[in-house]
């Protein structure tokens, strides 16, 4: 049998790829390249992991023979990476001088260096110090050693973003770049280089600052998608300047500005983050508005009082109308126009909200979403449907309710139970008997009936004033009103030097 075909060729040919196949290969060694440096501890077994850490815990580590051993250097720099306790008690400059020398500054070694060095950044020099310039130094050694990076890694970020990845002023200066281009920190983290290093505290700093420069700005009474990123607690919580929170910073940074009346979102924002700022001696209290500086404290209290006031009176007018309360309605407009005009004229420096049962249930169906505020519980069957407001105006206090409650108006010091926020509800007779304490009636408060004569805005007036406050009648009434009651009845004289404050002052 004879078989008749052709044989190849003895001499060996190699085929040409393709350019589209080279193209290819060469994504996928650069994908593969790229991914070794995200594997933990290439190369390092537990056996060689476990030296490390004997080395770590011996008396003198910076001497420890096994040293030697540039793998057993690789595993250290790795070990302080991956482990922070572990990083902050053993992680010295003497040490880390003989790590870096014996370490031989190979690839695989520069980018465990670089996984330290993004990962702890600034918290170097909390505990040794120095050791934030040192680390830097040998990383910068290890980068000049190796070759061009070829894919956007920390080699690419340090050799040509250096501005950007290299030195205390690099997380401020990428932010910079994150709002110039409009864009997100997790993108411009990739193009610069440094994406591998996204849960690390150089990531975290930029990404404060990102939010403090977006903070600064921004018009308060304006609404942004991140605001509600803000309000994220680990954020919030996470370690800033001063052995504070960065929702220290960032409710700082909100409250700067003295804005009359924020964005609803603007100030939920900063009650998300700290709760209420006139809850004083409460646990968030302490943590959080203890560390702002008292201007912004006042201010936001100034903001949460004008929101009150509104809730209030909304709350007022909307219950007397859906269950026909005529003769509340009759007496609404006065009520309104002179709790508005005491906002007005900056004279109320903080507010609070009591409510009987009926009426604390009533005022969230009515605001639903929009409360923000807290309504502390008044007991009693009198007091049932009944809303109250606090409002502490430095020289004098005025408590006005809804229903048949009374205007108190108080000199002196404000009674206890306004500030105290630990206590949750109180009787109707005991909240009474606190706004009378041991004050002189017609001396130290007088408790006003509304009536359609409008005698209790004068008698109000008057008594402000002998509490050595002066208020504007014209500023608290409607103009009809105060032709009607300036005809009929006394009326503080304004004095020759008075000034109304100027609006947006403190």
């Amino acid at each position: 049998m004879i078989l008749d075909f052709t044989l190849p060729s003895t001499k060996p040919t190699i085929l040409r790829w393709s350019e589209q196949e080279l193209s290819a290969w060469e994504k996928l060694s650069t994908d593969a390249e790229a991914m070794s440096h995200r594997v933990d501890n290439p190369g390092l077994s537990t056996e060689t992991s476990q030296q490390a850490r004997t080395v770590l815990d011996s008396e003198h580590p910076e001497r420890h023979p096994e040293l030697a051993n540039r793998k057993i250097c690789r595993a250290v720099v790795t070990l302080w990476a991956g482990d922070l306790r572990l990083a902050r008690d053993t992680m010295r400059v003497p040490i880390l001088q003989t790590v870096c020398e014996n370490g031989s500054f190979t690839r695989l070694f520069t980018f465990a260096l670089a996984n330290l060095y993004f990962t702890h950044f600034d918290r170097l020099d909390d505990w040794d110090t120095g050791l934030f310039a040192k680390t830097a130094d040998y990383l910068h050694q290890g980068v000049s050693l190796q070759a061009r990076a070829r894919s956007r890694d920390a080699l690419f970020a340090i050799q040509q973003n250096p501005e950007l990845s290299m030195g205390m002023s690099a997380p401020e200066k990428i932010a910079q770049q994150v709002l110039a281009r409009d864009s997100d920190l997790p993108s411009t983290m990739r193009e610069v280089g440094l994406g591998d290093y996204s849960g690390g505290r150089y990531a975290e700093i930029a990404r404060q600052r990102v939010y403090l420069d977006r903070i600064a700005q921004a018009d308060p009474r304006q609404t942004y998608t991140w605001l509600e990123d803000l309000c994220d607690s680990d954020l919030a919580d996470a370690p800033a300047t001063d052995g504070r929170r960065f929702g220290h910073l960032v409710i700082e940074a909100m409250t700067s500005q003295p804005v009359d009346s924020p964005s609803r979102e603007w100030e939920s924002t900063i009650l998300k983050i700290a709760d209420d700022p006139r809850a004083r001696g409460t646990i968030n209290w302490n943590k959080w508005w203890s560390r702002i500086p008292p201007e912004n404290l006042r201010r936001v209290i100034a903001w949460l009082s004008g929101e009150d006031i509104r809730l209030f009176l909304e709350a007022v007018e909307i219950f007397g109308k859906k269950n026909g309360k005529d003769d509340l309605l009759r007496m609404f407009p006065d009520r309104e126009h002179f709790l508005k005009g005491l906002l007005e004229l900056k004279l109320v420096r903080e507010t609070r909200l009591f409510a009987g049962p009926a009426a604390r249930s009533a005022i969230r169906q009515i605001m639903g979403d929009d409360l923000r505020t807290n309504i502390s519980q008044l007991s009693g069957m009198n007091y049932r449907e009944t809303a109250v407001i606090f409002m502490n105006c430095g020289k004098f206090h005025v408590i006005e309710g809804s229903h048949n409650f009374r205007m108190w108006v108080i000199k002196g010091d404000p009674p206890e139970i306004m500030s105290n926020w630990r206590l949750g509800q109180i009787n109707s007779t005991q909240f009474l008997n606190e706004l009378r304490g041991e004050r002189s009636p017609h001396e130290d408060y007088v408790a006003l009936t509304h009536n359609v004569h409008k005698k209790w805005i004068s008698d109000a007036l008057l008594f402000i004033d002998s509490a050595g406050e002066y208020v504007p009648p014209e500023a608290v009434m409607s103009p009809a009103t105060y032709q009607k009651v300036s005809a009929e009845r006394p009326l503080p004289v304004r004095p020759k030097n008075w000034r109304r404050r100027n609006r947006g002052a403190e």
